[in-house]
């Protein structure tokens, strides 16, 4: 994986067979719809990266947090997680399946 911005202490990765993309996941430790991402993630064989939000240092999050922000389309939307980020160029907020699989599915 190349591109990635920050690396932290708290991001993990999670090998895969689909190496093409770069792939971010925030996320909560307890947040189910993340959970139900990453799961579907790994059984399509796609190697990314998570950072559970709740998990890391204040200073940490913070960083993560302004990283974050870049990849929202802007003012007046409600956050909600997971946030996946893609190559640092697709962002899709929360849980869905269906984009998820198109996403990899019609993606090079």
């Amino acid at each position: 994986m190349s591109g990635l911005r920050g690396i932290w202490v708290g991001r993990v990765k999670v090998a895969g067979e689909n190496k093409e993309h770069d792939v971010v996941v925030y996320s909560l430790s307890s947040c189910t719809p993340c959970k139900k991402t990453m799961m579907l993630l790994e059984s399509m064989g796609v190697e990314y990266e998570y950072i559970h939000l709740d998990m890391v240092d204040p200073e940490e999050r913070g960083e993560a947090m302004v990283e974050l922000g870049e990849f929202l389309p802007g003012r007046g939307i409600q956050l909600a997680y997971p946030v996946i980020v893609i190559d640092d160029l697709i962002t899709i907020i929360g849980f869905s399946e269906r984009k998820l699989r198109k996403m990899f599915e019609e993606m090079p």
